[in-house]
């Protein structure tokens, strides 16, 4: 950079930049060419891909509220499903054994979240405490015992 000259060029000297006839304008014209060229390519790619993308949105959304009103159709309300696979699930023919199962399997689901929601945050604990004592001791080696080792490694 020149020290009496401003870095910022003026429109003069980028006009006269671009209007100069010289090699490197006549070399760069194969590859203004190709680029024209990729970019209408991709205009075309991204026009055909926006229409295809509209008409297969449409195409699904119609096959999907023609399943849900199918569904709802066969199904008839949530309420009268639900309350048919109750009856089915408990029956008038259930004995003793099997409430006593259903009890158990609910003690022991309920069990098994109280125990696993208060240990997950244990176990998360004592990791981060086994890490900070292990920091803590390998942090604590001098630095002679570090260029000892090392030199026993490079040996």
């Amino acid at each position: 950079m020149r020290s009496g000259r401003s870095p910022v060029r003026d429109r003069e000297d980028l006009a006269r930049e671009v209007d100069r006839p010289g090699k490197r304008a006549g070399l760069l014209k194969p590859l203004r060419w190709l680029r024209d060229g990729f970019s209408r390519a991709a205009d075309r790619v991204r026009a055909a891909a926006h229409s295809v993308r509209s008409v297969v949105s449409r195409s699904i959304r119609s096959l999907v509220s023609r399943a849900a009103g199918w569904l709802s159709e066969e199904v008839g309300s949530r309420a009268r499903l639900i309350k048919t696979l109750f009856r089915a699930a408990i029956g008038e023919d259930r004995g003793f054994g099997f409430w006593w199962l259903v009890v158990t399997v609910g003690i022991a689901l309920a069990i098994g979240l109280l125990v696993a929601a208060l240990l997950s945050p244990v176990i998360g604990l004592l990791a981060a405490l086994i890490v900070g004592i292990w920091m803590l001791v390998r942090g604590g080696r001098s630095a002679e015992s570090r260029q000892t080792a090392n030199a026993r490694l490079a040996s």
